[in-house]
């Protein structure tokens, strides 16, 4: 099974770039399965950062993080890309580690099921997200890990940075709905007593 492969490359590529802007993803949870295709497609995105990012006292102050703490990290290409300069992914470690704030990092987490999903994202609260992007072969599993995530509102699944106008009225009005805009498959409604927003690619893959 593959994951949306425009999708990722769409979505990932401006977080990677600008890990500091207000959209831009901070967390990802990925599925055992997929982490070895995800990993290899992150790093063909990766280019050098901007000064402005790369000179951004959050981002040295988690260079510095890493060295010490030498967490397994995913960085761009040692021949195109300096080290003091790359996007960088840091496996297994929540943001906490890495200082208080905006980070300049994007924290990757794996897990097996949707239970070790939500053990997990437990260890990134209480950062501030306004969303969670879950990487996951099926997209009918990931609505057992929404009911299981009372803390966030929306649900980014196979993507992220993606446009919240189609959905963001009937959110806001508290109404059941679900359409389908350039792409994507956007969907409100209540989990557990919780209003929630599920979007993701048309295309993903359905498991039964």
């Amino acid at each position: 099974m593959r994951t949306n492969q425009r999708s990722l490359k769409m979505s990932m590529k401006k977080s990677l770039q600008d890990p500091f802007a207000l959209d831009a993803v901070a967390v990802l949870l990925v599925q055992e399965s997929l982490m070895e295709e995800l990993e290899c497609r992150v790093v063909t995105l990766m280019k050098p950062l901007d000064s402005r990012v790369s000179n951004h006292p959050c981002y040295k102050r988690s260079l510095l993080k890493i060295a010490e703490l030498k967490p397994k990290t995913i960085v761009g290409p040692s021949d195109m890309i300096m080290p003091d300069a790359t996007p960088i992914l840091v496996r297994d470690i929540p943001h906490k580690f890495l200082g208080e704030g905006p980070t300049g990092i994007i924290t990757m987490h794996i897990f097996r099921t949707p239970f070790e999903a939500t053990r997990i994202y437990r260890k990134e609260y209480p950062l501030p997200i306004a969303s969670v992007s879950i990487w996951n072969e099926r997209v009918s599993s990931v609505y057992e890990v929404v009911g299981m995530m009372n803390v966030f509102d929306t649900f980014k699944v196979n993507c992220f940075r993606v446009d919240m106008e189609p959905i963001k009225r009937a959110f806001e009005l508290r109404k059941y709905s679900a359409c389908m805009k350039r792409g994507y498959h956007y969907e409100t409604l209540l989990i557990n007593g919780h209003r929630k927003i599920i979007i993701f690619p048309v295309g993903t893959i359905f498991g039964n």
